[in-house]
């Protein structure tokens, strides 16, 4: 596994949630939780992360509008964000993840997959998103 990492997690599900949260603490990462896009915003104004999985379909404040937020306010974040969905075809999703270029978590999946995502994230260099970087 990869270097500790301070990655907050982003799911209306409760359990989703902690599964992830207690699959990373035992992986070594300092792990933060919150349960809906609002909440995310507000840890982030108090807290640095290294790496955002989050869901796509939350209620009030979407992952679409979350990464925007997250951009706008933490651009040093573009690059970070992992996305988790059930359905990365829906049509309000396949263009917008297109676009963006990020990487997706299809649920359901493995934590090896998650492992995985997330060191490749870590590693890579910042990916072209709508011709620019």
């Amino acid at each position: 596994m990869t270097h500790r990492k301070s990655i907050l997690v982003v799911d209306n599900y409760r359990n989703v949630r902690e599964v992830l949260g207690q699959a990373l603490r035992r992986w070594g990462h300092e792990v933060r939780l919150a349960s809906s896009g609002e909440e995310a915003c507000e840890i982030l104004q108090h807290t640095s992360v290294d790496t955002i999985l989050m869901d796509l379909r939350m209620p009030a404040m979407s992952g679409q509008m979350l990464y925007h937020v997250m951009i706008s306010q933490w651009p040093e974040l573009r690059y970070r964000v992992i996305v988790m969905t059930a359905d990365p075809e829906a049509p309000d999703h396949e263009p917008w993840l297109r676009l963006y270029r990020l990487p997706v978590l299809s649920k359901p999946f493995t934590l090896d997959e998650v492992s995985a995502l997330i060191e490749a994230v870590s590693a890579s260099e910042p990916r072209e998103a709508n011709g620019e970087f």
